[in-house]
């Protein structure tokens, strides 16, 4: 798959790619989190821990999951991971969505969110989509609001290192409106 606007390739994730995955990911915590997570854990563990979780998501994937990158010049420059149908009521569970920094702002982001419902919408038995936000990522928040989703309840994520962070669930009824 190809995007509008942007010259990333979308396609499923490989094994091979799990440490591109894993700096990606660890680079977004440390600048997303860094007013919710301790600053010693970001530094210091969240490296090694996204590189154990990556390689072990992407060597051993769960039957439900689903995990998409965003390429350019050969880098990954996003990804996005779902499980299918894993929660009753709400549908899929969109766990992750990260793009390099550098290349924000430039559509990768929308095009990974509309792919991955795509692959939702083709596997999925429910139809809905949700994932948690920290509140005060209001950027994140927007960017979902826009693609339309609603804020549906508040919530908290337990982070790895024991922090409780004030969440927002937002929620798409229909994972097939954000695919088209």
């Amino acid at each position: 798959m190809t995007g509008t606007g942007t010259a990333a390739v979308i396609r499923e994730a490989c094994v091979s790619e799990a440490e591109w995955i894993a700096a990606l990911h660890a680079a977004s915590w440390q600048a997303t989190y860094a007013s919710v997570l301790q600053q010693a854990y970001l530094r210091d563990a969240v490296p090694a821990e996204r590189s154990a979780v990556w390689r072990q998501r992407l060597s051993e994937p769960r039957p439900n999951q689903r995990v998409l990158v965003a390429v350019e010049s050969d880098r990954v420059v996003g990804f996005a991971c779902a499980f299918i149908d894993e929660h009753a009521v709400q549908g899929s569970y969109l766990e992750n969505l990260h793009v390099a920094s550098q290349v924000q702002g430039g559509g990768i982001g929308a095009l990974l969110m509309r792919s991955i419902a795509s692959v939702c919408a083709k596997a999925a038995q429910s139809p809905g989509l949700y994932l948690l936000v920290n509140q005060d990522n209001v950027r994140a928040q927007r960017f979902y609001l826009g693609l339309g989703a609603s804020n549906a309840a508040e919530s908290v994520w337990n982070a790895p290192e024991g922090s409780i962070v004030p969440t927002y669930r937002f929620e798409w009824p229909s994972v097939r409106d954000l695919a088209a």
